[in-house]
């Protein structure tokens, strides 16, 4: 988050308006972090699902949580029994699904794009795009406003005393804090 909001300051600093940066998203509960830490600076940028910005476009986009796995990219429901008994799929079809969602959120930069990931859970589809058109940079992890719970699996915020998520239903093991 740290990198993404500085990155936005140094944007605004060089010219581009609040209206010119995009924030996407898979769930909108990942966007909250961010959410909160813009508005306390009073930074004003857009921000949309990736499925809502089908024909949007910006000179600056950030895609958050290009993670592997549930919610990331791609997501992938094989593994989730109810899903299966109300429809039955087939992967090759589900991923070339996620493919095209991807392809649409990417799309949508026309100047500069920014895949935000988490170091060791990159999504499979960061990997296929060629070296020549990425630059790579690591920041470390660090607290920027205050320590945050999220659900693993819907990245919806948490209270300490959840034993499951009240979004997703999903049993806290550990609370995820960002």
């Amino acid at each position: 988050m740290k990198f993404c909001f500085e990155k936005v300051k140094e944007l605004l600093e060089e010219g581009i308006n609040n209206d010119e940066i995009l924030f996407l998203y898979r769930r909108s509960k990942m966007f909250t972090p961010y959410f909160f830490k813009f508005r306390n600076e009073d930074i004003r940028i857009q921000s949309k699902t990736i499925h809502a910005s089908k024909g949007l476009e910006a000179k600056v986009v950030f895609i958050i949580g290009l993670t592997e796995g549930s919610g990331g990219f791609p997501d992938i429901w094989l593994e989730d029994r109810i899903f299966q008994v109300i429809k039955k799929a087939n992967h090759d079809l589900l991923m070339e699904e996620e493919r095209r969602l991807f392809y649409v959120a990417i799309t949508r930069a026309k100047d500069k794009l920014f895949l935000i990931t988490q170091k060791g859970n990159e999504s499979s589809f960061l990997k296929e795009i060629p070296s020549v058109y990425t630059v790579r940079t690591t920041n470390a992890i660090q607290q920027v406003v205050e320590e945050v719970s999220l659900c693993d699996n819907c990245f919806s915020q948490l209270e300490k005393l959840h034993v499951f998520c009240p979004y997703c239903g999903q049993k806290i093991t550990k609370q995820k804090t960002s």
